[in-house]
C-alpha cells in the first residue's frame, strides 16, 4: 500500500513508503533544527545588543557622569578615555577651566613655588574621621573605619559609606571652594580605594568612584589636586586618619615590610592611572604616604627615607614617555626638614609640614598675641629653609585652632588634654560659634591671615579642612570661617602680613629668636 501527499506549497511529492518514511521524518526535523537555531541566534543578539549592553558589569559601574576606571578591577580598563562625557554631554576631561582670573587654567602650567598655592583638604570624605563627621562613630567600639565596616558588615557598610559619599561632599562644595578664591584642593583617599586583601572589612573600590567623581568636579571649577595617599596598609602612625588606630605596622612591627612593599605596588598603581593625557594636568600633585609618625611605634626616619627613595623610582619609573611627571610630595615625619637631605636633587619633590599649635601645649596656652605671632617668627622662616633642600615645601595641614577641644579630635574616646592644663584653659564655650564675641572673631581673623601668609613664604598652604559635619567644630572648618567671616573670601589683598606684625610686635618676635 502506498499513500501520495501533495506539498501544496512546494508542489513536491514524498513518497510514504517506509524509506521515505524516514526521510520525511529527516526532512521535518531539519526544519525544527534550523527554527531553534534561528530562534536562539535572535535570543542571543537580543541580549547583547539590548540588555546586556544597558546593564551595570558590576557594582562599580557609575551610570551618571563618571567613567569606570577601577585599576583594581580586571574587568574595567584604566584607560579613562571611556565615557568622556556627562549626562548634558558636557566632555568631563575639559582642562580649560580656571578658579579666578589670578590663576592659570589647568591645560597651562602652574607657577610652581612662584605663585602660592591655596586649597583646603576635602577631610573626612574618602577617608573617615570622627573629629569631621562625629555620627558615623556613636556605636560601642567603633573608633575608626576599620571597626566601622567591621561592625557594620559588608552589605550594611558599603549601603553606609555610599550614602555618604554621595552626601557630604557634592559638585556644589567643589563650585564654592572655587569661588572662595582658592585653586587647589588636596584629596585624602585610602589603599582600600584600589587594593583590599581577605580580612579586611573596607568597602572595596566604592571610594574609587567618587575619587574620580571628585577630580572631575574640581577640574570643572578649574582646581587642580593633590592627590594624597592617606592611608597605608598596616599603618603608618597608629591614628585613627590612616584607617585604623593602634600600632604602627608599616616599616615596623611584624608585618612592616611587607606592608611597605605592597604600598609602593599601591603607589605604582595609582601613579600609572594619573599618568593617563585625561587626568596628568589636574592631578599635579601626588602625596605618596600622609604623616608617616616617625619616632614611635618603632618607625624610624632612615626607613622611611629608604622608602620615599623607592617611591620615588617607582613612581618616575611609570610612563615616562608621557609629559606627566607629577611633583611628588613627601611629608617630612614630624621632624622638620633638615633629616630629609637625600631628597635633595631629587626631580620635583616637595616637602610637606603640617603644623598645629593645638598640639603643642605650650603654645595652645600662650597669649593672643603670642599665637597670632608665631607662624611668622617659626613656621615661614623653616618654610624657606627648607628650600635649601627642595625647591619649595607647602604646608599640607593647618587650622585656626588654637587648643585640642574640637569633638572626638584626639579619638572617640579621648580627651582634650588643654582642659584644666592652666586655670584658665577650659574648653567650655570653645565648639559655641553663634555665641563668639567680636573679640574671638577678631583674634581667629588676624591668626588665619599671619599663617596664610608665613605659609606662603614656602609653596602654599591646604586648610584643615573644607567642612565638619554640621559644623560640629568650627574652628578646624573652612567654609563656616568664611560664612562667618573669621576667613576673608579676598585672598589677594590681605591686611595681616608677617612684615606688618613684625613692627607691631618687635619684642614678641624676637623672643623666639
Amino acid at each position: 500500500m502506498s499513500y501520495r501527499n501533495l506539498d501544496q506549497s512546494s508542489g513536491s511529492n514524498i513518497s510514504l513508503t517506509p524509506n521515505g518514511e524516514k526521510q520525511k521524518r529527516r526532512h521535518l526535523w531539519k526544519i525544527v533544527l534550523v527554527a531553534l537555531v534561528l530562534i536562539a541566534a535572535g535570543g542571543a543578539s537580543v541580549y547583547f545588543f539590548v540588555i546586556k549592553n544597558n546593564k551595570p558589569q558590576n557594582d562599580n559601574v557609575v551610570t551618571n557622569d563618571q567613567p569606570n576606571d577601577n585599576p583594581l578591577s580586571s574587568n574595567n580598563s584604566t584607560n579613562p578615555s571611556q565615557n568622556s562625557t556627562d549626562t548634558n554631554g558636557a566632555n568631563l576631561f575639559d582642562d580649560s577651566h580656571a578658579p579666578n582670573n589670578y590663576t592659570p587654567p589647568i591645560n597651562q602650567p602652574f607657577p610652581f613655588g612662584k605663585q602660592a598655592i591655596r586649597g583646603v583638604n576635602l577631610g573626612g570624605w574618602l577617608v573617615l574621621e570622627p573629629f569631621i563627621t562625629p555620627s558615623l562613630f556613636t556605636a560601642a567600639g567603633v573608633i575608626d573605619e576599620w571597626t566601622l565596616c567591621a561592625s557594620l558588615g559588608p552589605t550594611e557598610a558599603k549601603k553606609v559609606m555610599d550614602n555618604h559619599y554621595a552626601t557630604f561632599y557634592t559638585e556644589d562644595d567643589f563650585k564654592q571652594i572655587a569661588s572662595y578664591g582658592l585653586n587647589f584642593v588636596r584629596l585624602p583617599v585610602g589603599y582600600w580605594a584600589v587594593d583590599i586583601v581577605d580580612g579586611e572589612p573596607y568597602v572595596p573600590d566604592l571610594s574609587w568612584t567618587y575619587l574620580l567623581k571628585g577630580i572631575n568636579w574640581a577640574r570643572k571649577y578649574g582646581l587642580r589636586v593633590l592627590l594624597d595617599l592617606h592611608a597605608v596598609p598596616g599603618s603608618q602612625n597608629g591614628w585613627n586618619h590612616s584607617g585604623k588606630q593602634g600600632t604602627v605596622n608599616w616599616l615596623s612591627g611584624p608585618n612592616g615590610q611587607a606592608n611597605a612593599q605592597r604600598s609602593l605596588r599601591i603607589v605604582q598603581k595609582l601613579a600609572t592611572f594619573f599618568s593617563d593625557p585625561k587626568y596628568m594636568h589636574v592631578v599635579p600633585f601626588f602625596g605618596a604616604v600622609n604623616e608617616p609618625r616617625v619616632n614611635f611605634g618603632g618607625l624610624q626616619q632612615n626607613a622611611v627615607q629608604n622608602w620615599y627613595l623607592q617611591a620615588y623610582k617607582t613612581i618616575r619609573g611609570v610612563n615616562t614617555t608621557a609629559d606627566w611627571q607629577p611633583w611628588i610630595i613627601f611629608h617630612d615625619g614630624f621632624v622638620g626638614s633638615d633629616p630629609w637631605t637625600a631628597l635633595k636633587g631629587l626631580d620635583r619633590v616637595v616637602l610637606d609640614t603640617h603644623s598645629y599649635i593645638a598640639f603643642d601645649p605650650n603654645m595652645a596656652k600662650a597669649p593672643p598675641t603670642t599665637q597670632i605671632v608665631f607662624p611668622c617668627a617659626k613656621w615661614g622662616p623653616a618654610l624657606q629653609a627648607s628650600k635649601q633642600i627642595v625647591p619649595f615645601a607647602i604646608t599640607g595641614e593647618w587650622s585656626i585652632s588654637t587648643n585640642d577641644c574640637a569633638t572626638f579630635l584626639n579619638g572617640v574616646d579621648g580627651k582634650p588634654a588643654y582642659e584644666g592644663s592652666c586655670p584658665t584653659c577650659t574648653c567650655a564655650g570653645t565648639l559655641d560659634y553663634k555665641n563668639y564675641s567680636a573679640q574671638t572673631k577678631d583674634f581667629m581673623k588676624q591668626f588665619f591671615l599671619a599663617q596664610v601668609d608665613a605659609f606662603e613664604m614656602g609653596g602654599g598652604w591646604f586648610f584643615w579642612t573644607w567642612k565638619t559635619e554640621n559644623h560640629v567644630n568650627p574652628t578646624w572648618d573652612y567654609q563656616l570661617g568664611v560664612e562667618q567671616g573669621w576667613i576673608p573670601q579676598d585672598l589677594q589683598n590681605r591686611q595681616v602680613t608677617c612684615a606688618g606684625l613684625k613692627q607691631q610686635y618687635p619684642n614678641v618676635f624676637a623672643s623666639f629668636n
